[in-house]
């Protein structure tokens, strides 16, 4: 007799339940949907604040008084190609031109590759097609990828280099001289034992970039 009562009270359960299911997943719903609104606001918020303290620190940085710095925001980065390259707003309207040094204030990013005019695409240093002339202590060398790493290459096996020499660029070819790339993080020589490659750790988080600064 006991039994046969739980088995009412399971299916009067299981009846309340199908009955009342439709109106149980609107309240749960509304309130994931309430949560979901607040976390995407707060988010945003953060997302402002970050921006704002970039934007803080990019005004207050200078290069040099003889150059001209151009601020923009990032337009595009396009996670296929996200190691290559990147596109800014400004473009020829802005002053802006093939070749140019793009940085932030902790070092270089890369340099301009083409322009529109209000768009412009940037080529990173850890693009497969960059080749940067750059300088440690008093030797010179180009900064490349190589096989998924940014090393510099082109230096002789006796270059006076350590771990932890800051790396800059030269000032040979379009670049401005002493723009920071970076440091050493690794020295060694090719298999011919005739020229030393230097591992690279960049100055620049190039996987959080938001805005950058044209040298014109």
């Amino acid at each position: 007799m006991i039994r046969k009562y739980k088995d009412y009270i399971i299916l009067l359960i299981v009846f309340l339940l199908i009955v009342f299911t439709p109106y149980i997943n609107k309240i749960i719903y509304s309130f994931n949907n309430d949560l979901n609104i607040e976390n995407i606001t707060n988010n945003y918020c953060i997302s402002l604040e970050n921006d704002y303290n970039e934007l803080l620190e990019i005004n207050e940085f200078n290069i040099a008084n003889n150059f001209n710095l151009i601020v923009s925001k990032v337009y595009l980065r396009d996670i296929y190609d996200f190691t290559n390259t990147l596109t800014i707003y400004k473009g020829t309207n802005s002053g802006l031109k093939e070749g140019l040094a793009v940085i932030n204030n902790s070092g270089l990013i890369g340099t301009i590759k083409s322009v529109s005019d209000e768009a412009s695409v940037v080529e990173l240093i850890t693009s497969k097609n960059s080749n940067i002339s750059v300088r440690i202590n008093d030797n010179y060398g180009i900064l490349k990828m190589d096989n998924g790493v940014l090393v510099v290459k082109d230096l002789v096996a006796n270059s006076d280099i350590s771990i932890g020499d800051e790396i800059y660029t030269s000032g040979l070819g379009n670049l401005p001289s002493d723009i920071y790339v970076g440091k050493v993080i690794n020295v060694s020589l090719n298999n011919t034992e005739i020229e030393k490659i230097i591992e690279v750790e960049p100055a620049v988080d190039l996987n959080n970039i938001n805005y950058i600064l044209v040298v014109s």
